[in-house]
């Protein structure tokens, strides 16, 4: 009787084991991640300086990832069209956000009523120079080569059509600099285009003099003159403009960059977040892609997510200060 109980132990013993093997096995695989295509949610159209960064960044980033980064552009309301749509999508890490400070200004200047606290901050992943610029035509027409020709041009009460995208980061660096240089950000007559290849199209086409360029997007008008560069905002000078003079030499105390990165869906898992930022650190990683991004007028600038939530407080608050001041 003895030896019959051990042996019904012994058997209880294995199928409970088996059973909790299986269900260990099972729930490993249902936390397996990525198992499928994440999609890259670009909330601008096309050609313009972060939909090229997220692209280019992207390809790199899938090889480490062991899935395909599926770029998806989602233009429209100051970006917000895509924003939106991340932040209410699933938080499974199977739908990011390439985005940048419009998230804040966005939220700021009233065009929406969420910003970066509605979503978990993933990677920050590049940051690039801010570049005022104005059409050739406008420049030969008024003798305008610099930032300050311009600021200039503007205190005598001269009119300038000025192409920008209603509470973006170009918004907010128009109205920064300006206002650093002692002029009311509403100087200008702002004219609204969603997206940065819109504002190029408008400058082609002669509807608009100038816009906030950056040399990832513009590098072409540059090279073939269309656009001329007033200055550099950033503390040092783009050896790929080495003539082009920044702010600060122009005696204007603005400085500050693009700061593209990937945010989650509020609620995110942690675990998921980590893998696609150890995806994103390992590509910038890579000496190839750090050339590519340079030679675009941008600079590798990785953080933690930690490093990243912290990083986006900070400029929330400073948007916040000059939100009033803009115009809308």
């Amino acid at each position: 009787m003895k030896k019959y109980l051990i042996s019904i132990i012994s058997i209880i013993l294995i199928v409970s084991l088996a059973a909790c093997s299986s269900s260990s096995s099972s729930s490993s695989k249902s936390e397996e991640f990525p198992t499928k295509p994440v999609k890259l949610v670009i909330p601008y159209p096309p050609g313009g300086g972060t939909d090229v960064l997220f692209r280019l960044v992207a390809q790199y980033a899938e090889k480490h990832l062991g899935q395909t980064i599926v770029p998806t552009n989602m233009a429209g309301a100051t970006s917000t069209v895509g924003s939106r749509f991340v932040k209410d999508a699933e938080p499974d890490g199977y739908t990011i956000l390439g985005t940048h400070q419009v998230v804040a200004t966005a939220e700021h200047t009233g065009v929406v009523d969420y910003g970066f606290s509605a979503f978990d901050p993933v990677v920050l992943m590049t940051s690039t120079p801010h570049i005022p610029s104005i059409s050739k035509k406008f420049s030969e027409e008024h003798n305008i080569k610099t930032m300050n020709d311009f600021i200039e041009y503007v205190k005598a009460g001269n009119k300038v059509n000025w192409a920008y995208t209603v509470a973006s980061e170009d918004h907010y660096s128009i109205a920064a600099m300006l206002d650093a240089a002692g002029v009311d950000p509403k100087s200008l007559n702002y004219i609204h285009y969603d997206g940065t290849g819109p504002q190029y199209a408008a400058i082609l086409a002669n509807q608009a003099d100038g816009m906030i360029a950056d040399y990832a997007s513009g590098k072409g008008y540059y090279d073939d003159g269309t656009l001329v560069p007033l200055g550099m905002v950033f503390d040092e000078r783009n050896p790929f403009l080495p003539d082009v003079p920044t702010l600060k030499e122009q005696g204007i105390d603005f400085s500050v960059t693009v700061d593209r990165g990937i945010l989650a869906p509020k609620g995110t898992d942690p675990d998921r977040i980590q893998v696609i930022n150890d995806a994103f650190k390992k590509a910038l990683e890579d000496p190839e892609l750090q050339k590519k991004i340079e030679e675009l007028g941008s600079f590798p600038h990785y953080m933690t997510s930690d490093e990243y939530s912290n990083h986006v407080n900070e400029l929330d608050s400073e948007m916040g200060k000059l939100a009033p001041k803009m115009e809308f």
